[in-house]
C-alpha cells in the first residue's frame, strides 16, 4: 500500500540541471549549495553537468536533410526503438523532458550527417532541388522555367536518379547539412549527370558552367565531381567542369578558393586556385595548371615613348573584365631602374618611382566607350589599348628601365568572383640613348 504521507522526493539529476541552468529560487538554491559543499561527488556531478552543456552549446548547428526525419523513425521501428512505448504515459519532470528533447533533437542531426539509410522499398532519397529553364548564352542567367522536381539520389533499381538536360538549362540546390546554407550548380544543355552521394556528382558528358560549393555537414568531406577522365575535389569555392564535345578531356576553370584535381585511377592531386584552370585527358595527370588571364606588354611600332597593352583570355571559360576607364586606377606601371637586372621573370625590387595609372591613348577609331566598363571576354579573345609613357620617362633620368604592367581588375568569370592581380613580364626600356 502507498504510504499517502510521504512526499514525492524531487529526482536529483533534474534539480542539478535547474541549478546550473539558473532555475531555482533563492531558497532552493542555498540549500543545494550548502549540499554541495558537503558533499563533493554531488559537486562533481554539478561540474560535469555545466561541461555537458557547453559542449553542447559549441556544436556548430546543423540543419538535417530533407527526409532524415522520416528516415530515422522508419530505423527505430526496424531495430524495434519503439516497441516499449506506451501512449499517454507521462512520467517525466518537466526539466529532464526538456533536457532528453535537446538530446533527441541533437541524434536527429548527427543521424542525419553520419546515418546511411537502408534499401527499402520507401521513396527515393531527395537530397535538393532541380529547376529547368530555357537555355541561355549566358552564365547565371535564367530564363523561363519549364520545370521543377526533387533532385534525388541514383538507385538503378528504382531507376531513379539518372539525369540528363537535354535542350535545358538546369539549376541544382543542394543544403549542405549547415543551417541557412547551400550549394548550387548551374548545368548547361545536354549534361549527363548522377549523385551517388549528397555531395558526389558522377558527370558522362556536358558542362557544369558554374559550381558554387560550401562546406559540408559534421563528418562530411570535400565536395567531388567525377568525370570519364579524372575527379575534382572542392571544400569551398566555386568553380567550372567541362567535358569536350569529343569527349577527349575535361577542363576546370577555378575562379573562387581552390580545387585539388586528379587524374583516373591516381591518388596524385594537383591544386589549382583561383584565376587558374588545367585540363585533364583519359588515362593521364592533370596538366601544369595556366593563368585564365595574360596581360602582354610591347612597345609600339613606330612610336618612341608608346606602349601596347593586351589583356587575353587564356583559358577554357569567358571571364569578365575591367576595362581602362574606371572610377579606380585598374591598370598600373611600375618602373624600375635596373643597370645589371637579369629578366629572369623574377620581379625587380629596385623600384624607384611610384606606380603610374595609364589610360587609353585617344584613337580616331575607337569612342571612350571602347574602354570604358566591364566587358566579357570569351576564351582566345583579347583587349588592348596603347597608352603613352613620355609624361614620366621624358625629363627622366637617361638610364636603362624595366616596365611591368599591372591589372589590378578583379577577375570575374562562370565560376563565380575571384579577386586575383594579373601582371605583364618584365619589358626592357633603353633610354641611355634617346
Amino acid at each position: 500500500m502507498a504510504d499517502d504521507e510521504r512526499k514525492t522526493a524531487p529526482v536529483i539529476g533534474g534539480v542539478l540541471v535547474s541549478y546550473v541552468l539558473g532555475e531555482l529560487d533563492a531558497d532552493e538554491q542555498g540549500a543545494l549549495e550548502k549540499k554541495l559543499s558537503a558533499d563533493p561527488g554531488m559537486a562533481r556531478e554539478v561540474e560535469e553537468i555545466r561541461r555537458h552543456l557547453k559542449l553542447h552549446q559549441d556544436i556548430r548547428k546543423v540543419a538535417p536533410r530533407r527526409g532524415s526525419f522520416e528516415r530515422l523513425v522508419g530505423r527505430m521501428k526496424r531495430e524495434g526503438a519503439m516497441d516499449a512505448a506506451v501512449p499517454g504515459v507521462h512520467c517525466m519532470l518537466r526539466r529532464a523532458f526538456l533536457v532528453a528533447s535537446v538530446f533527441g533533437a541533437l541524434a536527429v542531426a548527427l543521424l542525419a550527417v553520419f546515418g546511411t539509410p537502408e534499401a527499402s522499398g520507401a521513396r527515393p532519397d531527395v537530397i535538393g532541388q532541380i529547376v529547368y529553364h530555357n537555355p541561355s548564352l549566358t552564365v547565371g542567367q535564367r530564363r523561363a522555367e519549364v520545370e521543377r522536381t526533387e533532385l534525388v539520389l541514383f538507385n538503378e533499381a528504382r531507376k531513379a536518379g539518372a539525369y540528363d538536360t537535354g535542350a535545358y538549362d538546369a539549376y541544382l540546390w543542394l543544403p549542405t547539412g549547415q543551417l541557412n546554407t547551400y550549394s548550387t550548380i548551374e548545368a548547361a544543355t545536354a549534361t549527363e549527370f548522377r549523385f551517388l552521394e549528397p555531395r558526389r556528382i558522377d558527370v558522362t558528358r556536358g558542362e557544369l558552367r558554374r559550381v558554387q560549393v560550401r562546406p559540408g555537414g559534421i563528418g562530411e568531406g570535400a565536395f567531388v565531381i567525377n568525370t570519364p577522365h579524372g575527379r575534382i575535389e572542392v571544400e569551398d569555392g566555386s568553380l567550372s567542369v567541362a567535358i569536350t564535345r569529343d569527349l577527349a578531356e575535361t577542363r576546370v576553370s577555378v575562379g573562387e578558393g581552390s580545387a585539388r584535381v586528379f587524374g583516373a585511377d591516381s591518388d596524385r592531386s594537383f591544386r589549382v586556385t583561383a584565376g587558374w584552370c588545367t585540363s585533364i585527358e583519359k588515362g593521364k595527370l592533370p596538366n601544369p595548371a595556366r593563368p585564365m588571364l595574360e596581360l602582354l606588354l610591347q612597345p609600339r611600332a613606330g612610336s618612341e615613348f608608346e606602349l601596347e597593352a593586351t589583356l587575353v583570355n587564356s583559358g577554357f571559360v569567358p571571364v569578365r573584365i575591367t576595362r581602362a576607364y574606371s572610377a579606380d586606377p585598374v591598370y598600373l606601371l611600375h618602373v624600375m631602374q635596373a643597370a645589371d637586372f637579369d629578366a629572369d621573370g623574377r620581379l625587380p625590387e629596385n623600384a624607384n618611382l611610384p606606380p603610374m595609372p595609364v589610360l587609353p591613348k585617344p584613337d580616331p577609331s575607337e569612342t571612350a566607350a571602347d574602354h570604358r566598363g566591364d566587358w566579357w571576354l570569351e576564351p582566345g579573345k583579347y583587349y588592348r589599348f596603347t597608352f603613352d609613357v613620355s609624361a614620366l620617362l621624358l625629363n627622366a633620368p637617361k638610364v636603362e628601365y624595366w616596365l611591368r604592367l599591372e591589372y589590378r581588375g578583379d577577375l570575374y568569370g562562370p565560376p563565380g568572383e575571384a579577386k586575383v592581380k594579373i601582371h605583364s613580364a618584365n619589358l626592357r626600356l633603353d633610354m641611355r640613348n634617346r
